[in-house]
């Protein structure tokens, strides 16, 4: 009973922790790209830089992260502490950046996201990993979709602080940076007070003590085979890669193309993300109780296959209001990609291969974006209508995949996770 009391307690500081962070990293993340534009005059080639290092650092974190879990899954909770943090603290730093000459500029932001996004990886494989072992399945499908709706309540509510301070002191002011950045940084120092308050199962931990092995690359590797040859998990990451690669192919190029070519500015993109958190707060609520009406396959398949269309949708938004219109559009689908995919990640497979799942699909899915984002930033740049193309080309890829998951994708047992 006292471990049942304890367990409650940390799930309820789960959610301020989640709240705070996501609040904070939706605020930085938000503004990382625009600050390049903006300050340290990145092109979409400099900007494809960015965005491969921001996904390859979250492909290496991944490979760490299970290593150091799988050896010390013990000390899970501390690892969760300490990347977690250095994770938050770590996007709220950029606005340093124009502190020092341009030339040293690009290259420092390229290291602090490195290192904030190695780190969030890291953490996030520990705090999956503990909160699986926290929330039973009997009420996964719930407690998930409301953490994710509070998540994504807490950035909606800090992206409308950022339009608010962005009209206050005008789109692309040094002052309205600051202000944000700021604001980021105290929201980190809060959420890490409640990360600090979150404790671990000890009954797990104590099983993990007894079960302790320390994994080296080599054997961590062949695990990642072994993996693979499981058909249920093989054909689930496979969708899961070729569909990120896909999504990721034009992900330098949205904020560079709303502005220099539809004419949009920071209070558009942040608007934009303001409205795509709402609607998925709102329909993280209503997913679970649709899914167990269409069952998780069937969702799934619906979700990737309208989204497919919304690069094209994009290009032919030439407003604000048509580009709100397209974020409600497309955030109800990704809500359930967002769920739906954290459900599959945890429970597709049995417990014990919980962190080599979460590695695998975190370094696989951010290797192949990265490598998708670094080739969409060659094409828009050296390709006569170079951004379009890579619009289109992303468009017919994820329609291509949607039909491989028609065929393919597993089933997953949701019943007993989602009903009373």
């Amino acid at each position: 009973m006292a471990n049942e009391i304890a367990k409650e307690r940390s799930l309820t500081y789960w959610k301020v922790e989640a709240s705070t962070y996501s609040f904070s990293v939706s605020l930085s993340t938000s503004l990382s790209q625009l600050l390049g534009i903006r300050f340290l005059g990145m092109d979409i080639a400099l900007l494809g830089i960015l965005v491969a290092v921001q996904l390859s650092a979250v492909g290496a974190g991944a490979l760490l992260g299970t290593i150091l879990i799988n050896s010390y899954r013990h000390y899970r909770k501390k690892l969760w502490l300490l990347f977690g943090t250095t994770n938050r603290i770590g996007w709220s730093s950029p606005i340093l950046t124009i502190t020092i000459p341009q030339d040293l500029g690009v290259p420092l932001l390229y290291l602090i996201v490195a290192v904030s996004q190695a780190s969030g990886a890291i953490a996030g494989i520990a705090a999956s990993d503990v909160g699986g072992d926290l929330v039973s399945r009997d009420r996964a499908a719930r407690y998930f979709g409301t953490l994710n709706s509070l998540m994504n309540l807490a950035a909606l509510a800090s992206l409308t602080t950022s339009v608010a301070v962005f009209v206050n002191f005008g789109g692309g002011s040094l002052e309205a940076y600051i202000t944000l950045y700021v604001t980021s940084f105290t929201l980190a120092i809060v959420s890490t007070i409640f990360l600090i308050m979150i404790k671990d199962d000890p009954i797990a931990v104590e099983h993990f003590k007894q079960s302790r092995e320390a994994l080296r690359v080599r054997s961590q590797i062949k695990l990642y085979w072994e993996l693979l040859a499981v058909e249920r998990a093989k054909w689930y990451i496979a969708i899961i890669i070729l569909y990120t690669a896909a999504v990721n192919l034009p992900a330098s190029l949205w904020n560079y193309y709303l502005i220099y070519s539809i004419g949009g500015d920071e209070i558009w993109i942040t608007a934009k993300a303001a409205t795509t958190y709402l609607v998925k707060a709102l329909m993280l609520g209503i997913w679970p109780y649709i899914i167990q009406i269409l069952d998780v396959r069937r969702s799934f398949i619906a979700s990737l296959i309208l989204i497919s269309p919304v690069p094209l949708m994009f290009m032919a938004a030439r407003s604000l209001p048509s580009q709100i219109a397209l974020e409600i559009y497309s955030a109800v689908w990704w809500s359930a990609w967002d769920l739906l995919t954290g459900l599959y990640n945890l429970y597709l497979l049995p417990r014990d291969l919980r962190p080599a799942v979460l590695s695998l699909i975190t370094l696989s899915t951010n290797i192949s974006a990265a490598i998708s984002s670094v080739a969409g930033s060659i094409i828009s740049t050296y390709i006569v209508y170079g951004p379009e193309v890579t619009f289109i080309i992303s468009t017919l890829t994820r329609i291509s995949v949607a039909l491989i998951a028609i065929k393919k994708l597993p089933t997953l047992d949701l019943k007993a996770m989602i009903s009373k």
